[in-house]
């Protein structure tokens, strides 16, 4: 039976280019349930299983979506917890290393880290930055030193409490002056270059202090980012590559599941942590915890194989390609976009040195001129997306 009962958000992000967020509804291997009730797109994206997905290449013939159990019924009591197991196929789960600085930046080697780290700051339904590890985070009057607030009685998952000094080795080791020698991500390497110095401020606070102003910060240390920079135990050195492959061998986060065993090149499995610290009991509007027991990540690399699977029961979640749609339809799937979610990003490299497209005009006059829907229309559909809206302002 596929599991039907699951409400919290599993949020699995893998980056940039192009972001296309698309849930596709299985069906129930056993007998077809009752008149389903309609559900809204934009409800089913933020309140079931939203997962993000960011596919990174220059041409995209096949657009993968994300294949997930339907239909949904009404919402169980926010108490209740599952007892079962949401089981998610994935094609390739990068070099499975749980130390960001040394994790593959494929797709599939993102898809972990959510679940398992908890952040400094977190994200509520809307999808805004709240409170999350960090009570608060503030910016001093010269633009250069970000100072967070860290929150009591947060745990890991081995059942210590996150520390402030906990933050600042976790800044230290990822992106600190040192940072640069060994990380193998370039936004660590980049942010490494301008640190001037990470310290302890109060008996709660840790304070980062960069060579220029680095307004983003907030961002590259949140939930709403990606699970790059999310916080660790302390370990006795910034950098030790046996303390970090021992690591990888026993990962510990603070996030709202634990990992229970790992076969590499084979699965996952994350048992959820009851004592996770974002919920009502510690004060914060509601409760971000898990609504079921077990989450299994499984490597399926044939597209056909997953397909198969989700038909039989046997996976809930699985990427597919849009050749697929009609397969998966035709044995009782349903397809739920999240349009809000996708973006596609035409970069004009290089218009910030004096040439044509360093004119604002000439770039406004590029956008006007491309048929943006004839585009989405013709590669992936008119439901997949919406055209409008930034993907970054300065």
């Amino acid at each position: 039976m596929v599991n039907q009962r699951f409400q919290k958000p599993i949020a699995i992000t893998l980056t940039p280019m192009l972001i296309l967020v698309l849930l596709f509804a299985a069906a129930c291997a056993t007998a077809a349930p009752a008149e389903p009730q309609v559900v809204e797109k934009q409800v089913v994206v933020e309140k079931e299983i939203p997962i993000e997905v960011v596919v990174e290449k220059e041409v995209v013939k096949e657009v993968e979506k994300l294949v997930v159990a339907t239909p949904t019924p009404a919402a169980e009591p926010a108490s209740e917890v599952h007892p079962g197991t949401l089981t998610i196929m994935l094609a390739e789960l990068g070099n499975e290393r749980f130390d960001y600085n040394f994790a593959t930046t494929s797709p599939g080697g993102r898809s972990y880290g959510r679940s398992l780290y908890g952040f400094l700051i977190s994200e509520n339904e809307r999808k805004l930055m709240v409170p999350g590890i960090a009570t608060r985070w503030d910016l001093s009057a010269d633009g250069l030193t970000w100072t967070f607030t860290i929150r009591e009685r947060v745990n890991f998952h081995d059942g210590s409490e996150v520390t402030p000094e906990d933050v600042r080795w976790s800044w230290q080791h990822s992106f600190g002056p040192e940072a640069v020698e060994y990380t193998q991500q370039t936004t660590a390497a980049a942010i490494s270059r301008e640190i001037d110095t990470i310290e302890l401020g109060g008996p709660d606070q840790v304070a980062l202090t960069t060579k220029v102003p680095s307004t983003a910060f907030p961002l590259i240390v949140s939930r709403a980012g990606v699970w790059s920079f999310a916080v660790m135990p302390q370990r006795a050195d910034v950098h030790d590559e046996a303390l970090e492959r021992a690591y990888d061998e026993s990962p510990i986060g603070a996030g709202p599941m634990s990992l229970d065993r790992h076969i590499k090149a084979s699965m996952m499995k994350f048992e959820r942590f009851d004592d996770y610290y974002y919920q009502p009991g510690n004060g914060l509007p509601e409760d971000q915890r898990m609504n079921f027991q077990w989450l299994e990540l499984f490597v399926v690399p044939e597209a056909a194989t997953r397909v198969a699977a989700l038909r039989a029961g046997e996976a809930d979640i699985a990427p597919v390609n849009l050749a697929a749609k009609k397969q998966v339809e035709a044995g009782g799937g349903r397809m739920v976009f999240g349009q809000e979610a996708t973006a596609i990003e035409n970069r004009l490299i290089g218009c910030w040195q004096p040439q044509a497209c360093h004119d604002k005009r000439v770039r406004q006059a590029l956008d006007y001129a491309i048929d943006k829907e004839l585009i989405r229309d013709t590669l992936y559909g008119p439901e997949v997306f919406q055209v409008k809206g930034w993907v970054g302002v300065t």
